[in-house]
């Protein structure tokens, strides 16, 4: 299933209100106001892997609660209100590769809280409510794009309520959100343009809340986003009839407010105000993807360390690498972290069964390290819990004369989901068995003993960059030879993007996994040795979007 996850945002700007569209060639508008006054400016970017490279921020007009369109045909429409007042008027602009310039203003309404949409034939739907203190009316209007002017069709009264914002797509349909008047909830209605009206379905709640924003594809996947106590919430559904399906609750994915959300060609752009920092405006972007299926042919993985999904959580969330850490109990296995004891063995088995069962045409790699209480009497036992819960998905044999590193995704996964399980201790050289392929790091003695090597050094600092230059220097330094045996390559180079406190790890992750997006684009694709990176190794891997960034990665590099 498709599904977004917008994740943890970085700063672009400061301002309030941004609102934000996206066209299917990746070029992103924004619109935000200033501080304190009614300065209105606007801002151009380009997609860059799963970041957004920005241009200038630019005056274009005074006014308060801007709100912008962009269709796939060069065409913008911006709607904003007067200074003090009620009136609303609205911005034609032409789209080019440089950015936007704008025709001159137009009042068409009254009203306040605008704000618009417009597809690929030019059509527009705008929404607002009325000024007046006496009525909470939202009211929309159907346009047509003509030259440096919009054709107007009269406005009419759809409901009651609050702070409207609307989307439409190439078939005509639209969907609005508002939120409610006298409570906390955020409403949708479902419709499509006929003529010079909308018919819209009946309006329906679908969350507590305030300040919603939606977003629509032409396959009528439905985007929406929203506020509540400081907190951004997500929730992704389908178009069926009048009413939308949604396809799981609310998701939580950062701190702010009053967010705006775009979509186009699969990748979606949120935008919002901070709830904390004076000011500060905020963007994430995230894939239209199924992240339980995103591997490319010849692509290898995202290392993800998370403490808030289970296994099959992080599987269908993308993670292609574990470091799973075995205990012998006395009794049972189970996994452990230190003298933390996790889940039991058997759990995090059935985990991956249950995820291998699903189907997907993925490989992911199922790394055994830091045995505990396990030896040469009872890893059998060890190993034939593993082989009766997935020996059915597990790599057995490598492609001929080549590293098991070195083969391709389609040779793994040709009959299907494919796990490869690597035993980091020399108790799968002393009993091999096929399937349990030996696994050691670049720096050890016996390399030349394993069938796959990877370079994992995290930087132990809880600086965030202390670790980047750490990392990156790492990166420039790795030469795809290990370190004591420079005749074994060294297979893999793992980017360990963490921060290393003595306790409470997610405060001091969110800074590490805002930057990962913008900092695989600083970082070149390739080393002075012609070198990549192969894998991630984050906390918190949904917060990070580390398969949006693997996925972003692998069409550049083209594994």
């Amino acid at each position: 299933m498709k599904d977004v996850f917008f994740g943890l945002a970085e700063q672009y700007d400061t301002g309030s209100i941004p609102n934000v569209a996206i066209n299917a060639s990746g070029q992103i508008l924004e619109v935000h106001k200033n501080e304190e006054g009614y300065k209105l400016y606007y801002r151009f970017g380009n997609l860059n892997k799963a970041t957004v490279s920005w241009g200038s921020s630019h005056h274009y007009d005074d006014g308060n609660t801007p709100a912008v369109a962009m269709n796939n045909r060069g065409v913008a429409v911006e709607v904003h209100k007067n200074q003090a007042g009620s009136t609303l008027y609205y911005h034609v602009g032409d789209v080019s590769s440089n950015g936007v310039s704008w025709h001159s203003s137009h009042k068409y309404d009254s009203g306040i809280e605008p704000h618009v949409a417009v597809n690929d034939d030019g059509i527009v739907v705008e929404v607002h409510k009325t000024q007046s203190p006496f009525s909470n009316g939202l009211y929309y209007h159907v346009g047509q794009v003509n030259g440096s002017k919009v054709d107007w069709h009269s406005s009419h009264e759809y409901d009651s309520g609050s702070v409207p914002q609307v989307a439409l797509n190439n078939n005509g349909f639209v969907v609005e959100v508002h939120q409610s008047q006298s409570k906390s909830k955020v409403w949708y209605h479902v419709g499509r343009v006929n003529g010079s009206k909308i018919d819209f379905g009946s309006s329906h709640e679908f969350g507590s809340g305030t300040a919603p924003s939606v977003a629509l594809t032409d396959d009528e996947i439905v985007i929406a986003v929203w506020s509540q106590g400081g907190k951004l919430y997500q929730r992704q559904g389908q178009i069926s009839g009048t009413q939308i399906d949604w396809q799981s609750d609310a998701v939580e994915f950062d701190d702010g407010q009053r967010p705006s959300v775009g979509i186009a060609n699969n990748t979606a752009v949120q935008v919002h105000p901070s709830e904390t920092i004076l000011y500060g405006l905020w963007y994430s972007t995230s894939m239209l993807t199924n992240r339980a299926s995103w591997m490319y042919k010849g692509g290898l993985a995202v290392f993800g360390k998370t403490q808030d999904l289970s296994i099959k959580g992080q599987l269908e969330a993308g993670v292609r690498y574990f470091d799973l850490r075995p205990k012998w109990t006395g009794s049972k296995f189970v996994i452990h972290h230190g003298p933390i004891t996790g889940p039991d063995l058997s759990e995090v088995l059935s985990d991956i069964r249950a995820y291998c069962e699903q189907g997907h045409k993925e490989l992911a790699i199922l790394k055994f390290s830091h045995f505990d209480g396990i030896n040469s009497a009872n890893y059998p036992a060890f190993r034939q819990q593993v082989e009766d819960a997935i020996g059915s998905w597990m790599v057995k044999t490598k492609p001929e004369d080549k590293r098991l590193a070195e083969g391709t995704l389609s040779e793994y996964v040709n009959e299907g989901t494919a796990m490869m399980v690597a035993i980091g201790n020399d108790l799968a050289i002393d009993q091999p068995q096929q399937g349990f392929w030996v696994y050691k790091d670049w720096d050890s003695e016996a390399v030349a003993q394993a069938d796959l090597t990877v370079f994992d050094e995290y930087s132990k600092t809880i600086s965030f960059s202390s670790m980047k230059k750490d990392q990156f220097e790492k990166f420039e330094r790795f030469t795809g030879k290990c370190e004591k045996d420079p005749s074994v390559p060294c297979d893999l180079f793992l980017l360990s993007w963490t921060l290393t406190p003595p306790t409470a790890v997610w405060p001091v992750s969110k800074e590490a996994n805002r930057a990962l997006g913008s900092a695989m684009v600083e970082l070149p694709e390739k080393n002075q040795y012609g070198k990549i990176v192969n894998l991630l190794y984050v906390d918190y891997v949904e917060y990070a979007r580390a398969t949006d960034v693997a996925i972003a990665q692998n069409n550049t590099n083209q594994l």
